[in-house]
C-alpha cells in the first residue's frame, strides 16, 4: 500500500549505527529500554548492520531527510494458533523536538501500511507501567490482549495487537 505520507522509514545502515547508540543512552529511552533488553538489542543491532544473523530489523524513521525515530521488527514464527503473519514492533521517537507533538500514532500508521501491508497483525509489548506508550498504541489501534512478566525486564508487561485490516479500512 502507497500512500501521500509524510514520513519515510530505512533500515539502519552501518554509518548510522553511532547515531542510534546515541539515541539509546538518551534518559527518555533508557527509561524504558536497559538492562538485557537494551544489550540484546545492541547485539542485534551489531549483527543487523554488519549483515549477520540478527534476529531482528532496526529502522530510522525520517522527516524529509532528518532521522527522528527508530523502530525494531521481528517476525513471529508462525504457529497452529496464529498461522498468519505477524510481526512485532517497538518504537522511540529519539529527538526530543518531535516528543509530544502528537506524531507518533501517524508514523506508526505510514510505518505499518508502507511497511507491513501484507502482514495480518502487529504485536507490541509495552511495560504496563508506560502509561504514555500505551494510550499511544492504543489511539494508534492496538488492543491489549494479554499480560505477562518479561525475562528480558521482570516486570509487567502488555501484549498489545493491531489488526492490519483494520488499520488499512480505517486508512481509505
Amino acid at each position: 500500500m502507497t500512500g501521500n505520507f509524510r514520513f519515510t522509514y530505512k533500515p539502519v545502515e552501518k554509518k548510522q549505527q553511532q547515531l542510534v547508540l546515541d539515541w539509546f543512552a538518551q534518559p527518555h529511552i533508557n527509561e524504558w529500554l536497559h538492562g538485557d533488553g537494551l544489550n540484546n538489542t545492541i547485539v542485534d543491532l551489531e549483527q543487523f548492520v554488519n549483515k549477520g544473523e540478527s534476529w531482528a530489523t532496526h529502522w530510522i524513521a525520517y522527516d524529509k531527510e532528518r532521522p527522528f525515530a527508530y523502530l525494531i521488527t521481528s517476525d513471529v514464527e508462525p504457529s497452529i494458533e496464529q498461522p498468519e503473519k505477524v510481526v512485532t514492533l517497538d518504537l522511540f521517537i529519539c529527538r526530543l523536538d518531535y516528543i509530544g507533538k502528537g506524531l507518533a500514532v501517524q508514523m506508526i500508521h505510514e510505518f505499518l501500511l508502507s511497511q507491513f501491508p501484507h502482514v495480518s497483525s502487529v504485536l507490541i509489548d509495552p511495560e504496563k507501567s508506560n502509561s504514555r506508550a500505551i494510550h499511544v498504541y492504543k489511539k494508534a489501534g492496538f488492543s491489549i490482549i494479554g499480560e505477562f512478566i518479561a525475562s528480558w525486564h521482570p516486570v509487567p508487561h502488555y501484549q498489545m495487537r493491531l489488526e492490519m485490516a483494520e488499520l488499512k479500512a480505517r486508512s481509505l
